[in-house]
């Protein structure tokens, strides 16, 4: 089999591969993603075993917040993307946690000047419902936190910034000219919202691919990181990424993370 033809051959098999909820176990052996010097999940277990009442915003497929289960109080979750929405509900509904499905906020770049009234993207909860809000890797409004949040309660999210210009190059895409999501923007808009930081950490690692399949169904799955990627268009970009794997041995993207966990001060 030509080269080109197993390129072709990875890229169509992994076009067709299902993806639901924030599930990459179908990446196993075939990409590398570091360990954060953080680990989430550990930090949400403990503030979880604190908690007596709280939420995971935009939980994906419900995969890691039902992991974190049994529970010391209640909690609840939301969603926003509707394909998500049944797979979450059946994977949280065993561990008695209910699922509302919300619009999701716009990406925290682009709040500037807009409210949660714009979009309809408020979160359905009353004033001082929350002790603990959880989110990972989901956009969100600051104020919309706070005002959930009882006074004292915390906050923590784990979020990725955008994609690095290398892979925007290597696409055709032109690098973002707009502000950055990363931690010292974060940082400000919950000040700005009325949070106290406890903690804020950032990570810049690599995720190795070893093969143009695991990249492309990578991009599938957070496809923010090349906007407007699409097989078919971007199929020569991943002839030559192809190309590169068989001579380099893996083809490395960039992976800004962060870490925050904040109080509000009320």
């Amino acid at each position: 089999m030509t080269a080109e033809r197993s390129a072709d051959a990875l890229i169509d098999e992994a076009a067709r591969a299902a993806f639901q909820g924030w599930d990459f176990t179908w990446l196993a052996g075939r990409s590398d993603d570091p360990k954060t010097p953080w680990r989430y999940r550990a930090l949400a277990t403990d503030a979880l075993a604190r908690s007596t009442r709280a939420l995971d915003i935009d939980t994906g497929g419900g995969e890691v917040l039902a992991g974190l289960a049994p529970f010391a109080g209640a909690v609840v979750a939301t969603e926003g993307y509707a394909p998500n929405i049944p797979v979450a509900g059946a994977r949280l509904r065993p561990v008695g946690i209910p699922l509302v499905g919300i619009t999701s906020a716009p990406d925290n770049v682009n709040q500037h000047g807009a409210t949660p009234a714009d979009s309809g993207s408020h979160l359905p909860f009353r004033d001082d419902t929350f002790d603990l809000v959880l989110n990972r890797h989901s956009s969100y409004w600051p104020s919309e936190v706070a005002r959930v949040l009882r006074p004292g309660g915390a906050y923590l999210t784990q979020q990725r910034g955008d994609g690095d210009d290398e892979i925007l190059h290597m696409f055709g895409r032109a690098p973002s000219t707009g502000p950055d999501l990363d931690v010292a923007f974060a940082v400000r808009q919950l000040e700005d919202a009325g949070f106290e930081i406890v903690r804020a950490e950032a990570s810049d690692a690599r995720v190795r691919f070893f093969d143009v399949g695991a990249l492309v169904y990578y991009l599938r799955a957070i496809p923010w990181i090349v906007p407007g990627f699409d097989v078919a268009a971007d199929r020569e970009a991943l002839h030559r990424i192809h190309d590169a794997i068989q001579a380099n041995g893996s083809f490395d993207v960039g992976s800004y993370r962060f870490f925050i966990e904040a109080r509000t001060m009320r």
